[in-house]
């Protein structure tokens, strides 16, 4: 006995097995069954021929010229790091020639001393004139070579790693986390507090109080120097000044340069409770390590003067927090929340209105 039609109204029995989707149907609904898949067909069609047509009018050399913007915008930054290893080694090699010169001239100085006592006590020997002409060879030599020759300058051709810049198709999921490798190098941060880190394209520079510490890409300690003031909550590395920005609860915000040699105190901005920071081509933004945290935005360009103040509920509601800060492409991100034990939500805002774009709830801040 054939079972019924899976149509509910229906009384008929089934006459037919539909495959694509294992339903029992009589002749009659068998029918509008088939009339109703097929009848999808045409829609699809026009979405293909609206999609043909979309490509047919794509115009790939601005989609060239928009994703070249990348690459120009890596040449620039590539051109500066130049010539500021340039200038660097211009300033070098000034110094040096400064220097040899001044040490010949010193040498002259005192040949002459030397030369002028024999001729007031009148009491030269053989001994004292050989004496002489060496001295005078020894220093012609090494003043001829150094007006022809210089200094030894070394240079090495500049080698472009192929990885530097990697080309490939966008997809929506940029990241999966589920095929990130292993980690195969690893530093020992096992201090009281949570680490705090930035880099450029050199190198990684890592709080490690009391210390400031530099690693290159290898993470081989470079250098490190001590730290005396308080503890830094953030550090950013804007490229537009070529130095680090690190900022403190207490003893206000630092600038150091990539070497660690400097450490200067911006004079410009206040000493306040700063908690985290990020920085655009033209501003720094700044955030309060307080409830209903405040933004503060200076210009980079300008000596860090004061720009806006964004207060309370355009940041964040007066019992929330501020946990973190980024800049990215005229956007800024926030990580929102209570400070422990609540939820906290990501934020995209507009970095020159900070209107909000879209919020998510992401997790809990342990």
């Amino acid at each position: 006995m054939p079972p019924p039609c899976v149509i509910e109204t229906c009384k008929r029995k089934s006459r037919a097995l539909c495959h694509c989707c294992s339903k029992n149907l009589c002749l009659d609904h068998l029918k509008d069954h088939n009339d109703l898949i097929h009848s999808q067909l045409n829609p699809l069609v026009d979405e293909i021929n609206t999609l043909d047509n979309q490509i047919s009018a794509l115009n790939v050399d601005e989609i060239i010229d928009k994703c070249r913007q990348k690459l120009d915008k890596w040449r620039h930054d590539c051109y500066n790091i130049i010539d500021r290893f340039y200038e660097e080694k211009c300033q070098e090699l000034q110094q040096h020639c400064v220097q040899q010169a001044d040490q010949k001239r010193k040498k002259i100085h005192q040949l002459k001393l030397k030369t002028n006592e024999l001729i007031q006590e009148q009491e030269a020997t053989h001994d004292d004139i050989f004496s002489l002409k060496a001295t005078i060879n020894d220093i012609k030599r090494d003043v001829n070579q150094f007006e022809e020759n210089g200094i030894i300058v070394d240079v090495h051709p500049l080698i472009i790693n192929q990885n530097l810049v990697y080309l490939e198709e966008f997809t929506s999921n940029e990241l999966d986390i589920s095929t990130l490798s292993f980690p195969y190098r690893t530093i020992d941060c096992s201090n009281d507090d949570w680490p705090v880190l930035t880099s450029n394209n050199q190198v990684l520079l890592l709080d490690q109080y009391p210390n400031l510490c530099l690693f290159n890409k290898e993470l081989t300690l470079l250098k490190q120097a001590p730290w005396k003031y308080d503890r830094i909550p953030d550090m950013w590395w804007p490229s537009t000044l070529n130095s680090f920005i690190i900022i403190t609860n207490k003893n206000g915000v630092f600038l150091i340069n990539e070497n660690l040699t400097s450490i200067e105190c911006i004079q410009t901005i206040e000493k306040k409770k700063w908690l985290s920071c990020t920085c655009s081509d033209a501003s720094l933004f700044l955030t309060t390590s307080e409830l209903g945290s405040a933004i503060f935005q200076f210009n980079l360009l300008s000596s860090f003067h004061f720009i806006i103040q964004w207060k309370s509920l355009q940041t964040c509601k007066n019992n929330e927090l501020i946990h973190n800060i980024a800049y990215n492409n005229g956007t800024l991100a926030l990580i929102v929340g209570h400070k422990f034990n609540e939820p906290v939500r990501i934020e995209l805002r507009s970095s020159s209105t900070l209107d909000q774009l879209w919020s998510l709830l992401f997790g809990y801040n342990a």
